[in-house]
């Protein structure tokens, strides 16, 4: 049973895809003389090293809920540190006291349990200077997730340059089911572009993942870090482009050369005719691409290698080539 299933699933996809075959238009030849008078552009297309890219969403977040929790941290740590020397002292002081009762001297039995006491009260003072740091550094891992706070407590030249507004904390939302590529680069477009180098893009780094994930996008948030910029300001909700870090091989087909077909999209392929080889005449095939991958207003194909393609006017293939025109004659006693 189970290879007469699998041999109708193989009958089912073959005939599937010569359904698909026999779909497509038919090859057709064209001479020179109608390709001119169809005025066709035809280009010769290589494959280049492209990046894979998508559209994201991006936020600008405020830094100052960001710097009261450090703050606050700062502060956890200092008490923690006072506490842990007056427990040290605490300690010495008991021990000196118990040593001197112990060895006779003018050291009441009092003066020992009251300098222990003082050494346990310093010990309680400690472990809830503990507990007051961990909760500060539970409180800004949990608002800025733990990447972010990891960088900012350990980078000083960082935080210094949030506080000071040189640099900027940006949420990046990826659409759902997207993640985010390895190495990947990340540009934020700036309403007007203003004050950037390039086309209104600037370029961001990835920190890592953020606190939360978008409530209204439902897609994986990561922070970023960007350079502060003209025109960008806290609460602003920009474009952002996230580019894979490793470029592929591909064939950037431009907009011309996609026509729609019974819902495939296809382009057109020229090639010189099998019976005479001239670079006049050309046959133009049809073949299906892939829309996955936009770029530049047109997409790239994976895998390509070059080819001819039919850049302008490829919508007129799928009609009768037209005919081409003759010169009318003049001069004559009809005229």
């Amino acid at each position: 049973m189970r290879r007469i299933h699998l041999s109708f699933l193989a009958a089912t996809l073959a005939f599937i895809a010569s359904s698909a075959q026999a779909a497509l238009p038919a090859t057709v030849q064209w001479s020179a003389a109608q390709i001119r008078t169809a005025d066709l552009q035809i280009a010769h297309l290589a494959p280049a090293a492209y990046r894979p890219a998508f559209e994201a969403s991006a936020t600008v977040q405020s830094p100052a809920a960001l710097l009261q929790n450090l703050s606050a941290l700062d502060v956890a740590r200092a008490r923690l540190k006072a506490t842990q020397s007056s427990l040290q002292l605490a300690k010495l002081q008991a021990q000196r006291a118990l040593g001197l009762f112990q060895a006779g001297q003018n050291v009441a039995q009092a003066e020992v349990q009251q300098a222990q006491a003082a050494a346990q009260l310093a010990q309680a003072q400690v472990e809830v200077a503990q507990a007051a740091q961990q909760a500060a550094q539970a409180e800004l891992s949990a608002s800025l997730g733990p990447a972010l706070a990891a960088r900012l407590q350990h980078d000083a030249t960082l935080r210094g340059a949030v506080a000071n507004g040189r640099e900027l904390i940006v949420d990046l939302t990826l659409p759902p089911g997207a993640t985010l590529p390895a190495a990947a680069q990340v540009r934020l477009h700036l309403p007007g572009g203003a004050g950037t180098l390039h086309d209104g893009w600037l370029p961001a780094s990835v920190v890592g993942p953020a606190a939360a994930a978008s409530a209204q996008v439902q897609g994986l948030r990561y922070a970023l870090i960007a350079p502060a910029a003209s025109g960008l300001m806290p609460g602003l909700q920009l474009r952002a482009q996230v580019q894979s870090g490793r470029a592929q091989s591909g064939v950037l087909l431009p907009a011309g050369s996609v026509v729609w077909a019974d819902g495939q999209a296809l382009a057109f392929v020229a090639t010189p005719p099998a019976a005479s080889p001239s670079r006049q005449a050309r046959q133009f095939a049809p073949r299906v691409l892939s829309t996955a991958w936009p770029l530049r207003g047109g997409y790239v194909q994976p895998g390509w290698t070059a080819l001819d393609v039919v850049t302008r006017g490829a919508g007129l293939v799928l009609t009768p080539p037209p005919k081409p025109h003759t010169p009318v004659a003049s001069g004559g006693d009809d005229d």
